[in-house]
């Protein structure tokens, strides 16, 4: 395998795991933290939305400033896995995704790519201010 397939999967992996660990601690603080008027999703508080678009920013950046590469890509690729991540927690949940699912899985899919591309590419700085260009 090389090692930009390599590097693919472990972003892809991280993508799924950030979003289903924020998507866990929403769902065990739902009333405490995100004020759980509605059932625990990412999309249905402000705050909650931030949450785990934040875990997935931090997540993007750090993961490319550890990056042995600076491949423009890799914030697409964490984007992709914590999509998947989103489509199969928003299929699995209780009642189904319900009649606007399309909507939601674009409008979380847009905020999440914006969210990882951004930390993906803010790492990348980071990592080339450190190292001092």
């Amino acid at each position: 395998m090389t090692r930009t397939v390599l590097e693919r999967c472990v972003d892809f992996a991280i993508g799924m795991l950030t979003f289903a660990g924020a998507h866990a601690i929403e769902v065990a603080m739902w009333r405490p933290w995100f004020g759980g008027e509605h059932d625990p999703w990412f999309l249905n508080a402000g705050s909650a939305a931030g949450f785990t678009l934040g875990c997935v920013f931090v997540a993007s950046g750090v993961a490319s400033m550890r990056s042995g590469s600076a491949r423009p890509g890799r914030g697409v690729t964490l984007a992709l896995g914590a999509f998947a991540a989103m489509a199969v927690v928003l299929f699995l949940k209780e009642g189904g995704p319900g009649t606007i699912f399309p909507i939601v899985l674009a409008v979380g899919g847009v905020f999440l790519l914006i969210s990882s591309t951004l930390g993906a590419w803010i790492g990348r700085e980071v990592r080339g201010a450190v190292k001092g260009r």
